[in-house]
This record gives structure tokens, C-alpha cells and sequence, in this order.
């Protein structure tokens, strides 16, 4: 239960955080973002594919399993589309006006598209951008971030004094926030 209070608080906190702070959380939560976001947008999918259900449902005043009768509308390929739009959605962040169509909260639905779409591109951004980095300062970016590794234990990994790793990682991130935040800034304006 505390993984799924983790994932919502994180979720919070990125939606009201400035770049800075987004910067920060992506850092502290390297190894768990992806999965996170991922986590959020199957959720949110599943709510809003099961929300048009109920309403195609509730609209036909159906109890239970609709049988198509007649050759009118293809529900499977309206289907098909939906999700394919749903998909294009969480993928650039924009949303189709009919997507959402009849949908209770479709405000809520779209901030939360909007947030993972978000959340999506800046952890590509920063992901692209420590690939930049030379395989060796890579290796250790990773061990840091991914693998959660002290200092130490990757200084004596890496056959380096502790204040020589400490150093270099301390500048790789500071070159890192130098980089991202600027175009954080852009994915953070109001409406976004």
C-alpha cells in the first residue's frame, strides 16, 4: 500500500512542482519514474475506456453484453480508433475534443493526460541527455541514480578516491540542471 501512496504523492507533487523542482524529483526518483508514469497512464486509460463503455451501455439501455444486430456501426473499429486516439493523447498531451465526450470528469481525465504526457517527454529529456554523457560517466550516473548506490560503493567500484566520485557527480548533475531546466521551464507553463 505504500508504493501506491508513493505514486500519488509523486504524481502531486509533479503537477505543482516549478522546473527546479521537477528537475529534483526526476533525480530522486530515477529508477521508479518510468513506472510511474506508466502506472498513472494505464490507470487513467482504464478508467476512461471503462467510463465510454458504461455510457455506450447506458445509452442503449443495456443490462448486459451487446450483440450487434445490424451492419450500421462497426463498434469494434469505433473502438480501435478511440484507443488509438486515447494513445495519441498520452503521447503528445493534446486531446482530441470527442475523446472525452459525455465523460463525467473529463476535465480531470485531461489534466492527467496532460501531467503524464508531461512527465513522459522531460524523463526522455533528461534520459537523452545523460546518454550524452562518455560511457564512463554514464556508468556512473547510472550506478547513482538507477541503482541507488553510495558514493563510496561506486568509488570502490570504480577504483576512485570517494571525494573524486563525489566531485564529478556533483558537477554531471549540476551540468544536467543546467541543460533540462531551461526546457522544463517551457513544458511548465500554466495549461500545460
Amino acid at each position: 500500500m505504500a508504493a501506491k501512496a508513493k505514486d500519488t504523492d509523486l504524481m502531486k507533487t509533479y503537477r505543482t512542482a516549478d522546473s527546479e523542482e521537477r528537475f529534483s524529483i526526476m533525480m530522486e526518483n530515477y529508477a521508479v519514474f518510468p513506472k510511474v508514469i506508466k502506472k498513472a497512464q494505464k490507470k487513467t486509460e482504464y478508467k476512461i475506456k471503462a467510463e465510454r463503455e458504461y455510457l455506450r451501455s447506458h445509452s442503449r439501455g443495456e443490462l448486459g453484453v451487446r450483440v450487434q444486430t445490424s451492419k450500421k456501426s462497426d463498434t469494434t473499429a469505433e473502438e480501435a480508433i478511440a484507443n488509438v486516439t486515447l494513445e495519441e493523447a498520452f503521447a503528445t498531451g493534446e486531446v482530441d475534443k470527442g475523446l472525452l465526450k459525455g465523460i463525467e470528469e473529463a476535465s480531470v481525465y485531461e489534466t492527467e493526460i496532460k501531467l503524464i504526457s508531461t512527465m513522459r517527454m522531460d524523463f526522455e529529456l533528461l534520459e537523452d541527455i545523460i546518454e550524452s554523457y562518455e560511457d564512463d560517466d554514464q556508468r556512473i550516473i547510472r550506478k547513482r541514480l538507477a541503482e541507488r548506490k553510495a558514493y563510496r560503493v561506486i568509488a570502490e567500484e570504480e577504483d576512485c578516491s570517494y571525494d573524486t566520485i563525489k566531485r564529478k557527480l556533483t558537477a554531471i548533475r549540476n551540468e544536467i540542471r543546467e541543460e533540462i531546466v531551461e526546457c522544463l521551464e517551457l513544458n511548465n507553463r500554466e495549461g500545460r
